[in-house]
Parts: structure tokens; C-alpha cells; sequence
């Protein structure tokens, strides 16, 4: 479920975020979303929810509440969830709205802390300070939360070693349950690459960005967060269930603007502009994109997402009964070449990647990209 407004555009983001400029809609984004969660899925009894954005922590807790009620209405999700998420940023994340995402049925708070250095969160554009990034856990902890995610975010242009570890460390001592570190990525179109494109940034260095790849790790294991994925670390039994059957590629559907759904071999998208989603919705009037790709782009995808599985990989199985193609067969001299360059391993039914491989995996994908695709789709950054 997607709410996509924020109080501002962070200046690396590219996601289908928009700035709330007038905070009267959200009562409109909210009716609007039980009601597609009612055409959409009513009575699906999901095994997983994920409430993302945009900030869904910018609802009040009163719309928050209404927006829960009516999901489970419409779903049952209170009784069928193993794992309801809530994405929240400091500044939003007060204790009452807390109070609310756990009473109304979320289990487990996201919370986008991204850094705990001030003049890197100006830079990010982030609304929030490094106090309301700890205040915002403490408000999750006491509003009872017992699994909370915390988002950080690495490799800023002339970041030092020894200040990521020293806020990767800050934020481990506050023992959440899970933790994704993201590698900074310049995206297309972004405020930030285009800050880049004009040289007031400095070029990564590739050595230094791998060694804190690395290291992060490392530190994470050291504590007793398993790496899991390429940017995610849990506790034992805290993986994230939902995120685990996306990479898994299995079946979803999306509620909101720009969400996409997958089901059944088709892969349907709302439209991102929240105006035009809205006016979708409230008249009934479908405008969604509807595609079903080809076998070979599915098996792709299947690698694309289960390659991020460190210690899973991709199943075999899995993929020939998603996509109705071998991997083995459509990909033989390739699959091959890997394993003999130590990128990729086999293990039971699962392929995945060494640890030489998690590393180049972008250079996996992109030899095993479609030919069809190729200039219109791109791997997705490690």
C-alpha cells in the first residue's frame, strides 16, 4: 500500500514520492485507498503488508487509525499478517502516531534514519535531525514495538570510514531488530545526480566504496546481524517476510499511487501521479498499465531479484514453475562461465552468488540481461 506524499523531496530519491503541499488531501488518499484496497483485494487475507511512500507516518493518527480499520475490513490482515510494516520518518513518527500503527494491526515499524551526521542529512534534504532519528526508535520502543527497522544510508561523496562506523555502531547499540544499509546511487533525473553532473560533488572511488560494502558487513555480522540480502542484516528470525517474497518473486498486488501489483504471470501498475490515481479510483474509471512480459524477462527478473538472496539464491524449481523456462537450459553457457569464475554457485536447487559474485553482481545481470531489453531496463544497483 502506497502513500506517496512527503514534506519534502529528498535530493537522491527516486521513487514515486511527492512534496504535501496542502495536507487536506490525505483524507481524500486515504478514503481513496480502502476503497481501491476493497475492489482490489477484498477479502484477500495477505500473508504480508507493507504500508511504504511517500511517509506514511505523515497521516495523523486518527487517519491513520481509519486507514488500518479499513484495510482489515477490506483484507482481514489483522488475522492473516505474519509481518504488517509501517515506513516512518523521524520527523512524522511522534509517539502517538506510533500508538496508532500498533494498535490499529502494524507489527513492525521501518524508520528512515539514513544518517546520524547533520550536515549529511542537509545534504539529503532530510527534514529530520540526528535526535529525532533516536527519538523516533525510543517512541517505537515504548510505544511497544518489538521489531523495528532502521534505514541508513553510505558511501556520500568524501564520506569517511570512520564516520559511517561510528554511526552504524551508534545505531546497532540501540539494538533494533533489523537494519538496511544502502549504498548511495545517483539516479537518473535526481536533484543530487544533477548536483553531481555539474561538479559539486566529487567522484566515488570505487576502492573506498567497496571497502565500506565490505566492512559493513563485517560489522554488522560482528553484532549479530546476519546479511541476509545485499543491503539488509537481521537478528535471528527478524528478516523481513515481505521483502523475502518480493526477491522470491512471488504474487502481490499494489494499492496506491504508482504501486504495482503482480499476479499470475501479468504485472499491473497504478498511475504515479496521485491527482490521476485519485480520479482513477474515486470514478472507478481504470487507467492502470497492464503487461504480461514474455518467459525469458520473467526468468530474468527471478535473477535479477533472488541474486540480492545471499545465502538463498535463486530456486531452480521455483523459477521453471513461475516462468515455465530452466534457467539451467536457457542460460547454460552462461551459468556456466560463472561458475567457473566463481561468481555463481549451485547448491541443492538454489543458485546464488559467491561472495567474489554478491560483489560484481551488477555484472552478472547485465550478462544475463534479454536481448529485447537491453536500452530500456537496467539491473537494479547493489
Amino acid at each position: 500500500m502506497h502513500v506517496p506524499f512527503c514534506d519534502s523531496k529528498c535530493r537522491y530519491c527516486d521513487f514515486n514520492s511527492w512534496e504535501l503541499k496542502d495536507s487536506t488531501i490525505l483524507v481524500t488518499v486515504v478514503d481513496a485507498l480502502i476503497k481501491e484496497a476493497y475492489e482490489r483485494a477484498n477479502g484477500l487475507q495477505p500473508q504480508t503488508v507493507f504500508i511504504g511512500g511517500g511517509t506514511p507516518s505523515l497521516l495523523p493518527p486518527d487517519l491513520l487509525e481509519k486507514l488500518l480499520n479499513g484495510l482489515h475490513e477490506a483484507t482481514g490482515f489483522r488475522e492473516s499478517s505474519l509481518e504488517t510494516t509501517l515506513e516512518a520518518n523521524p520527523e512524522s513518527f511522534c509517539y502517538k502516531t506510533a500508538q496508532a500503527a500498533l494498535g490499529g494491526g502494524v507489527t513492525r515499524a521501518s524508520i528512515g534514519v539514513q544518517s546520524l551526521r547533520s550536515e549529511v542529512l542537509r545534504a539529503y534534504d532530510r527534514a529530520h535531525t540526528p535526535n529525532g532519528a533516536r527519538d523516533s526508535f525510543l517512541f517505537a520502543r515504548k510505544a511497544g514495538f518489538q521489531r523495528i527497522n532502521l534505514d541508513l544510508i553510505y558511501s556520500f561523496p568524501g564520506q569517511s570510514l570512520l564516520e559511517w562506523f561510528e554511526d552504524l555502531a551508534e545505531v546497532i547499540s540501540w539494538k533494533p531488530e533489523h537494519l538496511s544499509c544502502y549504498e548511495l546511487a545517483f539516479e537518473p533525473g535526481t536533484p543530487l545526480s544533477q548536483a553531481k553532473e555539474t561538479g559539486n560533488f566529487p567522484d566515488k572511488n570505487p576502492d573506498a566504496a567497496l571497502r565500506l560494502f565490505d566492512e559493513t558487513r563485517t560489522l554488522c555480522e560482528s553484532s549479530g546481524y546476519s546479511a541476509y540480502e545485499v543491503s539488509n542484516f537481521a537478528k535471528a528470525g527478524e528478516e523481513c517476510i515481505h521483502n523475502l517474497a518480493g526477491w522470491r518473486s512471488l504474487d502481490c498486488v499494489g494499492i496506491g499511487a504508482g504501486a504495482v501489483s503482480w499476479q499470475a504471470g501479468i504485472r499491473r501498475k497504478n498511475p504515479a501521479n496521485p491527482d490521476d490515481w485519485l480520479e482513477s479510483v474515486l470514478t472507478c474509471n481504470t487507467t492502470a498499465q497492464i503487461e504480461r512480459p514474455n518467459p525469458k524477462t520473467r526468468l530474468f527478473d527471478c535473477f535479477l531479484m533472488g541474486l540480492r538472496l545471499c545465502d538463498e539464491g535463486v530456486s531452480v524449481s521455483r523459477a521453471l514453475r513461475q516462468t515455465g523456462l530452466n534457467p539451467k537450459e536457457v542460460w547454460s553457457k552462461e551459468l556456466q562461465e560463472f561458475f567457473s569464475e566463481n561468481l555463481l554457485i549451485e547448491v541443492g536447487d538454489c543458485i546464488r552468488t559467491t561472495r567474489k559474485g554478491l560483489r560484481l553482481l551488477d555484472s552478472i545481470l547485465a550478462r544475463l540481461l534479454p536481448e529485447e531489453s537491453r536500452g530500456r531496463s537496467r539491473p537494479e544497483k547493489v
